[in-house]
């Protein structure tokens, strides 16, 4: 039931818990004259990048422990404190790979899970690689892969990549390319 004029609001955040990176919050929401409570994962967002190697991508394999499983992904990495997302997804791609970008282009921007978290990811093209040095972090356990651009999209297709930042990604790039139709 939509009243015309009156829109949702967030009329109080309570912070429950602190991690590293997130918060833990419980939102109080008003709308129609009604309160409800909503819990949610504030997050400063993220980047994804599609590292172009020619007619390649690279893909990381990551251990991931939300589900205790390894995954197939693109290069991605949450946003420092006042970082803007184009450093952010450069910064990232040269730690997680190794390669560094002359050019990088933004593809898209998207809400990862709207009704549980404040997470946006910005999806970012890169190319123009230039090797350099790989810098993980302690906590990163990943393998790279060269994979046939062709190749990561049929995956994807296929559900054969499970990851959804990725997932988004090469459909949106193989998209825009058409890419698709020669699937």
């Amino acid at each position: 039931m939509r009243r015309r004029g009156v829109e949702p609001r967030i009329a109080s955040l309570q912070p429950l818990c602190r991690g590293k990176r997130f918060t833990f919050a419980q939102a109080v929401v008003e709308y129609a004259g009604r309160r409800f409570r909503r819990d949610l994962l504030l997050h400063p967002g993220a980047v994804v990048i599609l590292p172009l190697l020619g007619d390649k991508t690279i893909m990381l394999r990551q251990w991931r422990p939300g589900c205790s499983c390894w995954l197939h992904e693109l290069p991605a990495g949450t946003i420092e404190e006042g970082e803007d997302p184009a450093e952010t997804a450069a910064r990232e791609l040269e730690e997680e790979t190794g390669y560094r970008a002359t050019r990088i282009e933004h593809l898209a921007s998207f809400y990862t899970s709207p009704g549980t978290s404040t997470e946006k990811i910005h999806a970012y093209i890169a190319d123009g690689l230039v090797k350099t040095r790989q810098r993980l972090e302690e906590d990163e356990i990943i393998r790279l892969e060269i994979i046939p651009l062709k190749e990561a999209v049929r995956m994807a297709v296929n559900g054969e990549i499970e990851d959804a930042k990725t997932i988004t990604t090469l459909l949106l790039y193989a998209a825009r390319t058409g890419l698709l139709t020669e699937l």
